[in-house]
C-alpha cells in the first residue's frame, strides 16, 4: 500500500497517471481522506517511513517495520524516558533486576518484550519524538542507511 499526500502538482499528476493506468477489474482500491497535518502526525509518518527504509536496507537484524520499531524504542526512547519520566525509571530498574540471573539470549528476548509492552512512542511529547527521531537518524546514517530527508516530508526535527 502506498500513501500519497497531495501537496504539489507533481503528486497530483502522479496519482492521475496511476488511476488512468489501473485495471478496471476491482484489483486496486483508491481511498481519499483528510490528512492530519499536525506536526506530530508528520513526525509519526516520517518515523514509520524510516522504519521501512531501515528494514529494507539489509543492515541490522530487523527486516520488518515493526521489528525496527521495537528495537528503536529500546535504543532511543528508553534513555529519554529514563531522563524525563518520574515512574519509568522505577519500573525499568525493577525489570533489569528481575532479568539479571537469566542467560544472554533470554535477556534479549525479555528486553524485546519489555520494549513492545512498556515503551510507547504514542505517549511522548513532540519535543521528545523529535529527539527520538534525531537519534534514530544519526544512528542509522552512521551505519550507512539512506533515510529520507525530513525536510522533504515537511518535518523540522530541530524546531522542538
Amino acid at each position: 500500500m502506498k500513501t500519497i499526500i497531495l501537496k504539489s502538482k507533481q503528486w497530483q499528476r502522479y496519482c492521475l497517471t496511476r488511476i488512468k493506468e489501473a485495471k478496471l477489474d476491482g484489483s486496486e482500491t483508491v481511498i481519499f481522506k483528510k490528512t492530519d497535518k499536525t506536526p506530530s502526525a508528520g513526525q509519526r509518518r516520517l518515523q514509520w517511513l524510516w522504519y521501512g527504509e531501515v528494514a529494507d536496507s539489509g543492515i541490522g537484524s530487523d527486516d520488518t517495520k515493526e521489528a525496527v520499531h521495537t528495537r528503536s524504542k529500546w535504543l532511543f526512547l528508553k534513555p529519554i524516558l529514563l531522563r524525563d519520566d518520574d515512574i519509568f525509571p522505577i519500573l525499568y530498574t525493577a525489570f533489569i533486576d528481575k532479568i539479571k540471573p537469566y542467560d544472554r539470549a533470554s535477556k534479549m528476548e525479555y528486553r524485546r518484550q519489555f520494549a513492545e509492552d512498556w515503551l510507547s512512542t504514542e505517549s511522548i511529547t513532540m519535543r521528545q519524538r523529535a529527539e527520538y527521531l534525531r537519534n534514530f537518524q544519526r544512528y542509522w546514517v552512521e551505519k550507512g542507511v539512506t533515510l529520507t530527508d525530513p525536510a522533504l516530508r515537511g518535518v523540522d526535527l530541530n524546531k522542538y
